[in-house]
């Protein structure tokens, strides 16, 4: 099974070809994970273990073999890609961009100079794993908040899928169930790579201007 194709957009309402995308080296800088999808491999490893182990001990035909051949190829080709797909990083840096894969199928670019900082957060959950309010939230989760700049307010909100994050007036949250482990920490150490990545850009700019 071939794995979805992921679009590139500059912004949130635009397509962009991205001739470059693809030669530029990306700097990971939030990784994801599959922590919610080795639930899924386990289910489908018990269903299949089930159907083995019935149809060793009962008479069965050819016919049965095939299905339960066919069960898991499929299956085992679905759970593969769902784990490829939530292993791909969250953020990325290529040159003067940070790209945010907050959805399956596409990532959104944003210039770093947009990016203000990044801090810790965390949102209330249901025991059914649904965003809810504080006063009815049976845990919460940690989440990365990574804050734009009010200027660019053409970027300030883009719909995500909703289990990995948000995007919504000019702050991106990361959901901490779908990326690697979040912490104070992290957060820290994001920001001061940001502030790294954009006195390298500032001193870049500057050399070609005297260069020019």
């Amino acid at each position: 099974m071939n794995p979805p194709r992921e679009s590139y957009e500059t912004g949130c309402d635009r397509e962009s070809t991205m001739t470059n995308a693809g030669s530029q080296h990306a700097e990971i800088w939030l990784r994801g994970n599959i922590r919610p999808v080795a639930w899924l491999a386990l289910m489908v490893a018990v269903v299949a273990g089930g159907l083995i182990a019935a149809g060793s001990m009962g008479a069965t035909g050819p016919l049965y073999w095939l299905l339960v051949a066919a069960f898991c190829g499929i299956a085992g080709g679905s759970v593969g890609m769902l784990a490829w797909v939530a292993a791909r990083p969250r953020l990325e840096r290529k040159g003067d961009f940070l790209q945010i894969r907050l959805s399956p199928t596409s990532v959104q670019q944003v210039p770093l100079e947009a990016v203000e900082c990044f801090f810790q957060g965390s949102n209330p959950i249901a025991r059914s794993g649904e965003p809810t309010c504080g006063d009815h939230a049976a845990f919460r989760v940690n989440t990365l908040v990574m804050r734009l700049a009010e200027r660019a307010a053409d970027i300030s909100s883009c719909p995500t899928f909703t289990p990995w994050g948000t995007w919504d007036d000019g702050y991106v949250i990361f959901d901490g169930r779908w990326c690697e482990p979040l912490s104070a920490d992290l957060a820290r150490s994001l920001s001061r790579r940001l502030i790294e990545a954009k006195r390298s850009l500032s001193t870049g700019q500057s050399a070609a201007g005297v260069g020019a």
